[in-house]
């Protein structure tokens, strides 16, 4: 009820073409084929595969004529992609809702077990590493319980600051400090994170397999010797007409062709 809410809301704001009346009907048509697919996949896997397509439909027509976006849209669409075994369109539209939606523990779960199934696999560069070994906690713990621990170290703060302050009672500075600090990391933390989501500038393949180019032409030799396959993510380090230059994981630059990749952001 209340992503049918933000629907109508966003459509009513948007200057798209869909009505709300006719965005309510085309969001409710999804659901239903999306139902009837689940209901299918296990009798008729061909007849699933047609409804999550045309379930999808719905929901790109919701987005493209509709002007609406938001998580839990795009969450369904990603949805509506895996269970089709669309890597690179999952993790695209998974990678959208957690734009609006960061930290969310049903997006960040399908996400992963997209990527679980992903053919290619890179090893973070050396940086990378450091950075998740020394911030273990930022990348490690879910956002939802960081969030907790903020308002627990908050609290702890506030409490023993007003304790010492009113009560005059004396603490160690190190619990006051330790609990100030904490807090003030974990905010850092949730911060950096959900603004990273908002401006996220990356993209993911969506073919199910391209050649990665050392320049931005179809004459450049190959950047690696094995093409890239659906699902695989890059940051942007450059557009040109038609072709996108990335960076995977690892470190490695390359450029893909436009009609073998989306960016996150659109």
């Amino acid at each position: 009820m209340k992503l049918l809410l933000a629907l109508l809301a966003t459509a009513l704001c948007a200057s798209a073409a869909l009505p709300p009346d006719e965005a309510k009907a085309v969001f409710e048509e999804g659901n239903s084929l999306f139902r009837q697919a689940n209901e299918a996949s296990v009798s008729d896997p061909q007849q699933a595969y047609d409804l999550y397509r045309r379930s999808a439909l719905r929901y790109e027509r919701l987005i493209d004529e509709g002007g609406i976006q938001n998580g839990r849209l795009y969450y369904n669409l990603g949805n509506a992609y895996f269970r089709m075994d669309d890597l690179g369109r999952a993790i695209l539209n998974y990678r959208r809702a957690e734009r609006f939606l960061p930290g969310d523990s049903d997006i960040r779960q399908n996400l992963e077990s997209a990527r679980s199934r992903r053919l290619d696999r890179f090893e973070l560069e050396t940086r990378e590493k450091a950075l998740r070994t020394l911030l273990f906690w930022h990348y490690d713990l879910s956002f939802a319980l960081r969030r907790l621990l903020l308002a627990v170290c908050s609290g702890a703060f506030w409490g023993l600051l007003i304790w010492t302050t009113i009560g005059r009672k004396r603490i160690p500075r190190a619990a006051l400090l330790g609990a100030g600090l904490a807090a003030l990391s974990l905010a850092i933390s949730l911060g950096a994170e959900a603004a990273g989501a908002a401006s996220s500038n990356e993209g993911v393949v969506t073919a199910p397999e391209t050649v990665a180019r050392k320049g931005d032409g179809e004459t450049y030799e190959q950047a690696f010797t094995e093409p890239l396959h659906a699902g695989a993510e890059f940051r942007l380090l450059e557009q040109r007409s038609g072709w996108y230059r990335g960076e995977l994981p690892d470190g490695r630059a390359f450029w893909v062709a436009a009609r073998d990749a989306e960016l996150v952001r659109r």
